[in-house]
């Protein structure tokens, strides 16, 4: 096994993988249906299929969380380390992997609580001792509510961070 962390592409190749399998179950399925011996056989089959069908969904909605944890580390977007809704700030509330807006009633089909913000950075904040972050629009009126001493600076258009 390799060292190396499991990307995005890696876990949709676990797709490729589940989709061919799930094939194969079906192709087995039909050959058996097609004889009268065997047709009482097959029961068993068409679950483990549909079984195949939640293990894709799983791998993709684990793959798309991944993909929005890794764009975080590269610095481009708000890295803050939970979701906010883009409109309402720090209004969410998450269960069984899904979010909603306790606004506006948006959803999101991921645990957005759960994981990196991943929002388009707008905002340097710093706090009254110099320490600062630089945070997406919806993370920065969060911060303002609750910073006492500190400054919110926006980024210029290009993103620059002063």
């Amino acid at each position: 096994m390799s060292d190396r962390e499991p990307t995005p592409a890696d876990i949709r190749a676990l797709i490729a993988d589940a989709d061919a399998l799930q094939e194969r179950i079906r192709n087995v399925e039909q050959q058996l249906r097609s004889s009268e011996e065997t047709r009482h056989t097959v029961f068993r089959l068409d679950d483990a299929a549909g079984r195949l069908t939640d293990v894709s969904e799983a791998l993709e909605e684990t793959a798309g969380e991944l993909a929005r944890v890794r764009s975080v580390r590269d610095g481009s977007v708000c890295a803050v380390p939970w979701g906010v809704c883009p409109q309402h700030g720090n209004t969410l509330v998450s269960s069984g992997g899904r979010t909603q807006c306790k606004t506006c009633g948006r959803t999101w089909n991921y645990d957005r609580l759960g994981v990196p913000c991943g929002e388009p950075l707008t905002h340097k904040v710093t706090d009254a001792e110099g320490g600062s972050f630089l945070a997406c629009k919806a993370h920065t009126m969060d911060a303002t509510e609750r910073l006492i001493g500190g400054t919110v600076t926006p980024l210029d258009k290009d993103g620059g961070r002063d």
